[in-house]
């Protein structure tokens, strides 16, 4: 189990977070509900993990992660953030964490977050994966996943393997190996770590001409 500081400026969310993540065996050591004790709990604590539900457009939480880090570079972090926060690709990549939240997020998908991240791998919501993965069709509207190809590519960028994934979903190895290729041929991607990155806030402009041999 890790042990974790949390953050936000509500008295009752907050003591709900620290109610669930305790609830599962996790170590709250602090709670706290403004930047600046984030940061004094993270040096004195020393936690494996921060969760922050604070306003991140608030000019006194901007390069909060960077000062986390240069605090503690061992720490993982997580960001709670609104669900009309407006956050694109550039905004995530600003944010410069390893997991994010949006706000009213289910214990089971708070708990595999906090999970995932103290193994050391990125962990971002399905519903921000939605937002990024399927733009506006007027905009890109051959980028258009389906809902089967935006829930496998979720998986994927989770870290899961493709046998893992067809026994979540109850279909064929060859079924999820089928829809990634049709992830990879409509976001020009070619690997799963591509995946990976654009998930967590790459830019696909960047990464070239899809490679949709590699599943």
């Amino acid at each position: 189990m890790s042990t974790l500081v949390v953050a936000d400026p509500r008295g009752v969310y907050l003591a709900g977070l620290g109610w669930v993540l305790r609830k599962a065996g996790h170590d709250v050591v602090a709670e706290c509900n403004n930047a600046i004790d984030v940061l004094l709990h993270v040096e004195r604590h020393r936690p494996d993990i921060a969760i922050v539900g604070l306003d991140v457009t608030d000019p006194r939480t901007a390069g909060l992660s960077s000062r986390l880090r240069a605090s503690n570079n061992t720490l993982g972090i997580i960001f709670i953030v609104q669900p009309n926060g407006g956050l694109g690709i550039k905004e995530i990549q600003a944010l410069d964490v390893d997991g994010l939240l949006l706000e009213g997020i289910s214990h089971r998908y708070l708990l595999e977050c906090v999970s995932a991240v103290a193994s050391g791998r990125k962990w971002i919501d399905n519903k921000i994966l939605q937002h990024l993965l399927m733009p506006e069709p007027q905009h890109q509207p051959m980028s258009r996943l389906t809902g089967r190809e935006t829930e496998i590519a979720d998986l994927v960028s989770r870290g899961l393997r493709n046998k893992i994934i067809a026994q979540r979903l109850n279909v064929s190895e060859g079924t999820v190996k089928m829809h990634l290729h049709h992830v990879y041929e409509k976001l020009r991607l070619g690997s799963r770590a591509e995946l990976a990155w654009v998930a967590h806030g790459k830019d696909t402009e960047r990464l070239g001409p899809g490679r949709n041999g590699l599943l």
